[in-house]
């Protein structure tokens, strides 16, 4: 290594033994010059040694002493057998052979275990040092251990990630914040029809029936932060025309603490009919108090509705659901996911129809 002066004239080298070269004239400034290399390089964050030609450890900074729990000063006359396993003292001294009978550089990425066990990677090049004093083996590594245990737990979680969009079944849906369909998954396929050219790229609203106000709300509170998960209940169109109610789970992912985007995992809670069921609020009411196990009297005094009014709506409610009787209203409704079937009283999942 050389230093020049602001004349730009060589002062100073160090030799390959670590031992300091004089100059022509004996320049007393070589050793100065040579002392300020040597703290910057005892003190790189990247691994560096020299090794003669059996092994010995002439010279290592305080990084690659670190890799083996160690000072310099305790790896510094010691051979490679002495530091190193067995195994990887034996891999080192045929790399330092295979280099010093090459006179050509190596770059290279090794992995080793320290004598306690602990696995280690580091990648870096390997050369020849000769300034007279007998060819010597340098190396300057850079420590990837870390690095290359996170890569693996990345592929690993990318695997995990894969295997729950493509083999799980899941209907699955990632959309952006302005609610536009980035990826759906081989589930929403299946449970919608069509494939995903036809959903990828488009709005999510485009897709839903009725009245869209509860998925709204849930929406709003995702993208501004308020909440990290929703859920509510849809009824979203299929590529046969029909529709179905599904419960969705909504869920933000942030990017650096900032909403970046939504996921949502949709479940079926109805099977597939032609129309969107269109029950106005009073007649949600009058459903749940049939279905509650009511009769006709009681639900007309909490009501307020009279007889003729009662009728009339359970004659709207038997032609929306395709029903003949009281047993068969509620079947119905529980079957097209009107009524959330894990509480009790029941209670609607849907909104109702607002025309």
């Amino acid at each position: 290594m050389y230093a020049k002066d602001e004349t730009g004239q060589v002062r100073s080298a160090i030799g390959g033994g670590g031992e300091f070269a004089r100059g022509a004239g004996g320049n007393q400034e070589i050793p100065e010059a040579a002392r300020w290399f040597e703290a910057l390089a005892s003190y790189a964050p990247a691994p560096a040694f020299i090794r003669d030609g059996q092994g010995r450890y002439l010279w290592v900074n305080a990084a690659y002493a670190h890799l083996y729990g160690m000072e310099p000063q305790s790896v510094v006359g010691r051979t490679v057998e002495e530091i190193d396993a067995p195994d990887d003292a034996a891999m080192f001294r045929a790399l330092d052979r295979e280099v010093l009978s090459s006179r050509r550089p190596v770059r290279h990425t090794l992995v080793f275990r320290h004598p306690d066990g602990t696995p280690r990677q580091v990648t870096g090049h390997r050369f020849v040092l000769d300034l007279g004093r007998g060819p010597r083996v340098g190396g300057i590594y850079t420590d990837v251990t870390d690095q290359a245990r996170a890569l693996e737990d990345k592929a690993a979680a990318a695997e995990e990630l894969h295997a729950l969009w493509e083999r799980s079944g899941l209907a699955i849906v990632a959309l952006d914040l302005r609610g536009r369909i980035q990826r759906v998954s081989g589930g929403v396929a299946e449970l919608l029809g069509g494939d995903r050219a036809s959903l990828e790229g488009s709005r999510a609203l485009g897709h839903l029936r009725g009245d869209p106000r509860a998925v709204r709300n849930a929406w709003a509170d995702l993208v501004a932060g308020k909440a990290c998960r929703r859920t509510c209940s849809v009824v979203c169109g299929t590529a046969s025309g029909g529709s179905k109610v599904l419960r969705a789970d909504l869920a933000v992912v942030r990017r650096r603490g900032t909403p970046d985007r939504v996921s949502a995992v949709l479940t079926p809670r109805s099977l597939e009919f032609g129309a969107p069921v269109q029950v106005s609020p009073v007649q949600l009411r009058v459903l749940s108090l049939v279905a509650a196990g009511r009769s006709n009297g009681a639900i007309a005094t909490d009501l307020g509705l009279s007889r003729q009014a009662l009728d009339y709506h359970l004659r709207r409610l038997r032609v929306a659901l395709d029903a003949d009787s009281r047993p068969a209203l509620v079947a119905r409704a529980y079957t097209l996911g009107i009524f959330d079937s894990r509480v009790w009283p029941p209670r609607a999942a849907v909104p109702p129809y607002q025309g």
